[in-house]
């Protein structure tokens, strides 16, 4: 068989006079080329990092605020639908007010790109414009690459690329999560100008990236809880300061709330501009990057009065294990954010067949629906069941006192615990109606709920997290501690609850949990501890760590003494089992209990 390709070459000289380079601060997100200069006084081979921005200069250099001699100039794609225009134009602009914090009036421009007639020559492959592209694509997604120039970090083009199906994510996206608060998501599919306003968000987002920004979690974990409620709050700060971060549309927000249903949209926020401000401000007097340390120095320091300047990623590996959380809302408090989620979620089941019925289609919308639904409820289980183990973070230099990690307290762990098993653990039963899941499916409720928990369970089990438990009380001076013995503890209780009492009879969504639980408990008994140091670095954050294995620890002493302790309530259950299943199932745990312990 054979494939035809078109393939476009395009190829720009890079400036003959390079720009000044910006010196990279992880106190502020931005993407980075890095150099490792020799030639420098330093007794060491030093690393340069650069930022990557575009080269904008003021027309005037006395002016507070000026226009560029050259805006930065994105150009929508002829391809895109011409509904939908408008919509890309405005998440281009949306950018403007940052760069005016930067000292730029129209800093970034929006153009529409011209015609045959108007310029036979223009396409969107040539790289001397940047384009946000429409591609016909059944992915759900959009990206937003760059080119720098590798001695400056100079950005020289960019091209934002939207896939056709990122309006079917951005649909269950905003229904799943904002769907009870607006009206016009009752039915689906949602109408233009709401999706049009969806397609601006992804816009800007991808744009941000594209202007030098990388994703932030951190910043809108520093939102008070509360605040993501208030109407006058979100009105003028949003329910997240950076649209770099995942935070989606406004879950916490409830009916009676009155949040205005566009400030249930991500916008460009507070931290943007302020890094924007950081990335893109002139430094009036400096002749080099060093010089301008200084005055970048003091802007980086206003994290310390106003939280929501911060920056950072949780890194995947738990060596960054800070409370901030991929695509999470009011953050800050997890399990209250979260229980308020969960109410949202809750009003969404009636409304999903109305919702997604369509006379002449099959149930398949309905079933997408649905599984939208229990994606959703795990996502922001998943943010409470984060907090045991973790800390809260600011990152800092130099003469900036404190500490950059802070265990968080005994307490709120114990509350994320028991918050999971008050909501996921014991079997989410309005999940489980009747009418939407014998209208989807003959069976596989049950697996369903068991994947969810099975999930969860393991995030809860992680090594990183149960080993941090370890060294947390292993810190001198340690004081209200959550500690491991007490976590894993609180894990086996409420998993197996049933055991203590009268009469034991435990369902077979109940079963499913808890053979997960054995069968976890099982698999680190059994596995081989790894000597191989672990090294965890981000493009993003900049950071790169080298942890020691997690084979040193108590974990498997400790989960041993679990399974033992678990064994005698199982034997004393034995006889109170209600029905044969549970018998069963007792008798089943205790011998995977007996394989785990003595495997010869």
């Amino acid at each position: 068989m054979t494939k035809s390709f078109v393939v476009h070459w395009s190829m720009v000289k890079l400036p003959d006079q390079p720009m000044m380079p910006r010196l990279r601060d992880s106190r502020v997100g931005y993407f980075f080329t890095s150099t490792t200069d020799f030639s420098r006084p330093e007794q060491r081979a030093q690393q340069r990092n650069f930022i990557a921005r575009w080269r904008l200069e003021k027309k005037d250099p006395n002016a507070a605020l000026s226009e560029p001699k050259q805006p930065i100039v994105y150009y929508v794609d002829p391809a895109t639908p011409s509904w939908l225009v408008p919509y890309v134009k405005a998440g281009i602009e949306e950018w403007q007010p940052a760069f005016e914090a930067a000292g730029f009036k129209k800093g970034i421009i929006a153009k529409e790109a011209p015609s045959k007639a108007e310029d036979p020559d223009w396409s969107p492959e040539d790289a001397r414009y940047s384009v946000v592209r429409w591609l016909p694509s059944t992915i759900e997604n959009a990206v937003g690459p760059s080119v720098t120039d590798p001695r400056s970090g100079e950005i020289l083009e960019a091209d934002v690329q939207m896939y056709h199906n990122i309006m079917n994510l951005q649909t269950w996206w905003y229904w799943t999560q904002v769907g009870p608060l607006d009206p016009r998501a009752a039915k689906l599919p949602l109408p233009d100008s709401l999706q049009g306003r969806l397609v601006q968000f992804v816009v800007a987002h991808e744009v941000g990236h594209t202007l030098g920004l990388p994703h932030n979690q951190v910043a809108s974990a520093m939102y008070p809880a509360d605040s993501v409620r208030s109407k006058s709050w979100v009105a003028k700060m949003g329910h997240s300061p950076t649209i770099m971060d995942y935070a989606r549309f406004n879950y916490v927000a409830q009916p009676e709330d009155g949040i205005a249903l566009g400030d249930l949209i991500p916008k460009v926020g507070v931290y943007d501009r302020y890094a924007i401000r950081w990335g893109y401000t002139p430094i009036p007097g400096a002749k080099t990057s060093d010089e301008e340390r200084p005055a970048l120095d003091a802007i980086a320091r206003e994290q310390d009065a106003t939280p929501w300047y911060r920056y950072g990623v949780p890194d995947d590996f738990g060596a960054i294990p800070f409370t901030a959380y991929s695509e999470a809302v009011g953050d800050q408090d997890a399990v209250k954010s979260t229980a308020l989620g969960l109410k949202n979620l809750k009003r969404l089941v009636p409304m999903l067949v109305p919702a997604t019925t369509q006379p002449y289609e099959d149930v398949s919308y309905t079933r997408e629906g649905y599984n939208r639904i229990v994606g959703q409820f795990v996502t922001e289980i998943r943010h409470v069941a984060t907090i045991p183990g973790s800390s809260t973070g600011q990152e800092k230099y130099g003469s900036q006192p404190g500490p950059r990690f802070t265990p968080i307290p005994r307490e709120r762990q114990k509350a994320a615990v028991r918050f999971v098993q008050e909501n996921l653990f014991e079997t989410p039963t309005w999940l489980l109606d009747p009418a939407i899941l014998r209208r989807l499916e003959p069976d596989g409720a049950v697996a369903r709920i068991n994947n969810a928990q099975r999930g969860i369970l393991s995030t809860l089990m992680s090594d990183e997290r149960m080993a941090r438990l370890v060294e947390y009380e292993a810190f001198p001076g340690a004081r209200d501690v959550y500690t491991l013995g007490e976590y894993l503890g609180d894990l086996r209780s409420g998993i197996w609850s049933e055991l203590s009492a009268g009469t034991v009879k435990i369902d077979a969504y109940r079963r499913g949990l808890q053979r997960s639980y054995v069968e976890a408990v099982s698999a680190k008994l059994a596995a081989n501890p790894s000597t191989t140091p672990r090294i965890s670095s981000s493009a993003q954050t900049g950071q790169s760590l080298t942890a020691a294995s997690r084979g040193s620890t108590d974990l498997k002493s400790m989960l041993r003494m679990e399974l033992r302790t678990l064994d005698g309530q199982l034997a004393a259950a034995e006889g109170k089992a209600a029905d044969t299943a549970t018998r069963a199932h007792l008798a089943e745990a205790r011998w995977q209990i007996k394989q785990a312990l003595d495997p010869k």
